[in-house]
């Protein structure tokens, strides 16, 4: 008769312990990065605060977009350009297999002074540079230096990016879905239901995608309805608790994203209407934006291979 009466309350107390963990939204991280030749790269501040920057150095921009995004309370990273396999423009203060130690540093600390405010550092191509050791430690040892953290692109299935940070006891991660390589409505939805299938698996799920306008109009449309499917957006500084400089500057990185500045651009057409910026009109924009895809941009051509076990999207072929 007691175990009866008692059954109910047990019943009501293990409920009571399960139901945090299942009500737990699974934590989706985007990373946007190449972000600082191009004026319609404004418009990726029509997107939550809780999506990271990731700026390439020395780029018309990139100082522009760095400050504002610190106004904003997001989280900026170094794009850092490496070597790739094909021996493709890396743009300014790019790393190269051949480098020294002390080169490597001062590069790194170099493009530092154009996005002073980056708390991590993500590769920009780099399937021959992520490959080597000898460059990948002189790199790291300087991130680790510089108190940030290290994401490593996964531009290579041999990169010895995870295996050096974790001897060095640098933060890392990997990225683990590559959002837009092909800009296809129906290939950028499969990615992004990709996305929510290792999120939900996992826990929380790494992504990275580019400024592309088609991109920023797919996540404005799609972003909002994370929340009602168990989702919640993440800044990269959740990946990073115990780096140094995560801690120090974004200690609020949870905050609701609703109440969105009145600066950030709410129109959805921006990117492919009305940008005007420093007096580039959108002519010379489309034009400059063809020029810069050609000579310095990648992330566009991939692969049929797996890039490991965890990653379930290909590696590019720089």
């Amino acid at each position: 008769m007691l175990l009866r009466l008692l059954t109910p309350c047990i019943i009501f107390v293990l409920c009571g312990l399960v139901s945090p963990y299942v009500k737990a939204k699974s934590d989706i991280i985007i990373i946007l990065d190449d972000l600082g030749y191009r004026p319609s790269d404004i418009a990726a501040f029509s997107l939550p605060k809780e999506v990271t920057f990731s700026i390439l150095p020395q780029t018309p921009l990139a100082s522009e977009i760095a400050q504002r995004a610190e106004k904003e309370g997001r989280a900026v990273m170094l794009h850092m350009p490496m070597q790739a396999q094909n021996g493709k423009n890396m743009g300014p203060l790019g790393l190269s297999i051949d480098m020294y130690a002390g080169a490597i540093t001062h590069n790194v600390r170099r493009a530092m002074k154009s996005v002073p405010n980056a708390v991590g550092i993500n590769n920009h191509m780099g399937s021959a540079f992520t490959g080597q050791r000898e460059a990948m430690e002189a790199l790291l040892k300087e991130v680790k230096r510089q108190g940030l953290f290290f994401v490593d692109s996964r531009t290579t299935v041999l990169s010895k990016g995870k295996e050096i940070a974790e001897q060095l006891g640098v933060p890392n991660a990997s990225r683990q879905v590559f959002l837009d390589h092909r800009l296809e409505p129906a290939f950028l939805l499969q990615q992004f239901n990709e996305m929510k299938r290792i999120a939900k698996r996992e826990g929380r799920v790494l992504v990275i995608g580019h400024p592309h306008p088609a991109t920023i109009d797919f996540l404005q449309t799609h972003l909002p309805l994370l929340e009602k499917e168990g989702f919640s957006l993440a800044s990269v500084a959740d990946y990073f608790p115990d780096a140094p400089k995560v801690a120090k500057q974004f200690p609020n990185v949870h905050e609701q994203t609703a109440g969105l500045s009145h600066h950030i651009i709410a129109n959805k057409n921006i990117a492919d209407k009305n940008i005007t910026l420093k007096d580039i009109t959108l002519k010379d924009n489309l034009a400059f934006t063809n020029k810069v895809n050609s000579e310095n941009l990648e992330h566009t051509r991939y692969s049929t291979r797996k890039a490991s076990p965890e990653i379930t999207d290909v590696a590019p072929k720089e």
